[in-house]
């Protein structure tokens, strides 16, 4: 059985491996086709689609856009965008602006309290790349304050900690609808990772099919197969594409492996071709 992976990040957003390494590992693996979606970027989707045409792997041109539902980041995925649609730029261009104004303050207040750390530093290390909390938690590990980016998160990071800064985000309606001014299928991601209730949950697909979301990501890294049979069933009541993809991100997340670590994650060709139905 042919198996994909649809949610997989690269050095272009908070990845550690180049688009071009993102595929080889796919081909290596005897993956038939992978979604580059980046963060709130497109930059990685040229290079890892020439090497897709190089290496025999189908690429699918992708973004994960962030976006403010009642509050709380919640992503969308975007499949099948034009990279060059003039309604994506601006609002891409906007939010890379925001998240510079953020960086910039966050990394402000660490450098005023003693840490060794300046945006000078950042971008030479982290060149081509949109740069986040990540970046700033990577850092900080190479200096010495913590010993994994997991620990940068919880002790200055993580919201609620001395160096978090909450940031503004583009509404869950008005990325749905970019993604759809750029010819792309928008599925919401990963949507038992955002803590809410059962309740809340519901509210959040009623919403999201009301908004005109196209489908839902069910197969995930980090659900269990019961997770996974229950997104299903809403896929199917809403009448959307079930989708699937690990979330991978190199080794800012080694617990997550591309192809989802294969086994009872693996998801099969057949949802690739649902999702072409789409279109």
């Amino acid at each position: 059985m042919a198996l994909i992976d649809l949610h997989i990040h690269t050095t272009a957003s908070d990845g550690t491996d180049a688009p071009a390494v993102v595929v080889e590992k796919a081909r290596d693996l005897g993956l038939a086709a992978i979604a580059i979606t980046d963060h709130d970027t497109v930059a990685g989707i040229a290079p890892a689609m020439e090497a897709g045409a190089r290496l025999g792997v189908e690429v699918v041109p992708g973004i994960e856009v962030s976006s403010d539902y009642r509050g709380n980041n919640v992503h969308v995925l975007g499949y099948y965008i034009d990279p060059e649609s003039p309604g994506l730029r601006p609002v891409l261009e906007w939010v890379a602006a925001e998240r510079r104004i953020r960086n910039e303050k966050m990394v402000a207040l660490l450098a005023a309290d003693g840490f060794d750390i300046s945006m000078a530093d950042l971008e030479a290390a982290y060149p081509h790349s949109v740069l986040g909390r990540p970046h700033v938690a990577e850092w900080l590990m190479r200096k010495g304050y913590v010993s994994s980016v997991r620990e940068g998160f919880s002790r200055y990071l993580r919201e609620g900690k001395k160096y978090y800064l909450p940031k503004r985000r583009i509404p869950l309606s008005r990325a749905i609808e970019v993604i759809g001014q750029a010819g792309g299928l928008s599925v919401l991601a990963h949507p038992l990772q955002y803590h809410y209730s059962p309740k809340e949950v519901m509210e959040l697909l009623y919403t999201a099919d009301s908004l005109g979301i196209r489908g839902l990501e069910c197969w995930y890294s980090e659900f269990s197969p019961r997770k996974r049979e229950w997104l299903a069933r809403q896929a199917d009541r809403f009448g959307l594409c079930a989708t699937g993809g690990s979330d991978y991100h190199g080794t800012r997340k080694p617990q997550l492996s591309i192809g989802s670590g294969m086994g009872d994650l693996a998801v099969p060709y057949e949802v690739l071709e649902n999702l072409k139905k789409l279109r």
